[in-house]
């Protein structure tokens, strides 16, 4: 590791104790998607006091912010170090979205004295709403990622990963509309929209046998009637569909919607379907970034693991059709602990004394790898010829 990157990984040291603060007080105030008010002003507040000028409420979300470093002209290229703050419902950061936050924030901080030495500049962007809500998306949408080259972030894990697959997703709502009617005195006038869901439910699950590896469907019915002695005249259920890539995410949904109209037909109902906006979009992967995380994540004694083969879904996805972007992970729990994602345990492990070393690794890695690709044009040349050749 030469000097400058020496200088680096001291810089996180040196304000370590400030960004555990920040993971746990984000960790002590889960907020949901959209509703990140306090995370929100409080990383606001933090960039302003260590040198950035910070915007709040780009894109026309309440919850998000831009910070750039304060006395410096914004030049080309341009990296943007996400921030996630986002919690979930009930477990709180059972994601450990509040790890995210604070190694951004650590990353921006150790390469901040160096703007003005490399070419270009960078900027911590706030992206709520990754459970669920999509923020990144309408944040792109709303050409906030317009003025940035590339886009950086980790993600705390069961394995340490330089990058790895997202599936694409569609969040689906399937309502069926029947006749209520007593279920013994006048059957006959009946409609039954509770058997039209389970039929359509079991098609769905006769249908994943005949899916490729990446083809994945699962739901729940949330609206199975009112009473026993009443024949449902309406059900509902809520189901993601999932897959590798674009065009076989949208054939498995459109697969799906026969299974309901096919249900329909069936049991004389009528079937709705309404999709939750946004589509998520599988990730796009840049080899060239993805050998410089590992190099970085091997300098800081970080074993690469073999990936799993496991795979969510992130609005990552849509950000990298935008502009190239990285989403490594750092395992902060063992994969045989028995801790899942998602979880109560995952949450609580973001504080742990491995969350605490994997922290200021990530923002080692994160700061490492951005300064690479502000001090390389040659790597910066390569991932842009990775995006535009990137189907």
């Amino acid at each position: 590791m030469d000097h400058a990157k020496e200088q680096i990984c001291s810089r996180v040291d040196a304000i370590s104790n400030e960004l555990i603060a920040i993971s746990c007080f984000l960790k002590d105030n889960p907020e949901t998607a959209y509703q990140e008010f306090k995370a929100c002003a409080h990383l606001s507040g933090f960039l302003r006091k260590h040198g950035f000028d910070v915007e709040t409420g780009i894109g026309e979300i309440e919850t998000s912010f831009t910070a750039r470093p304060s006395g410096f002209n914004q030049d080309r290229p341009t990296v943007a170090l996400l921030a996630e703050y986002d919690a979930l419902p009930l477990i709180g950061h059972g994601c450990g979205h509040n790890m995210i936050a604070a190694a951004t924030i650590g990353a921006a901080l150790a390469l901040l004295p160096m703007v003005g030495d490399l070419t270009g500049s960078l900027a911590v962007v706030g992206t709520p709403a990754e459970e669920g809500g999509g923020g990144k998306i309408r944040l792109a949408e709303a050409g906030v990622f317009d003025d940035f080259d590339v886009a950086m972030m980790f993600h705390p894990g069961l394995l340490n990963l330089p990058g790895r697959d997202f599936l694409g997703r569609i969040r689906f709502k399937m309502e069926f509309f029947g006749k209520a009617a007593h279920p013994t005195g006048t059957p006959d006038h009946g409609r039954n929209a509770l058997d039209a869901i389970v039929i359509a439910y079991t098609g769905m699950n006769a249908l994943r046998q005949q899916l490729r590896p990446d083809g994945k469907i699962h739901g729940i019915i949330t609206h199975g009637g009112e009473a026993p002695n009443i024949i449902p005249d309406y059900a509902a259920g809520v189901f993601y569909v999932r897959a590798g890539s674009r065009e076989y995410r949208d054939e498995i949904f459109e697969r799906v919607k026969r299974c309901a109209e096919g249900a329909a037909l069936a049991t004389e109902t009528r079937v709705e379907i309404s999709v939750e906006l946004p589509n998520i979009d599988p990730i796009r992967r840049f080899p060239s970034l993805d050998a410089v995380v590992k190099s970085n994540m091997e300098a800081l004694g970080v074993p690469v693991d073999e990936d799993d083969g496991r795979r969510g879904s992130s609005d990552i996805g849509n950000l990298s059709h935008y502009l190239p972007a990285i989403h490594p992970f750092l395992a902060i729990v063992d994969p045989e602990s028995g801790i899942p994602g998602h979880s109560a345990g995952f949450c609580e492990a973001t504080t742990s004394p491995k969350g605490v070393e994997v922290l200021l690794n990530a923002s080692k890695m994160l700061a490492l790898t951005a300064y690479d690709y502000l001090s390389s044009e040659m790597l910066r040349k390569r991932v842009a010829e990775e995006f535009k050749g990137t189907t």
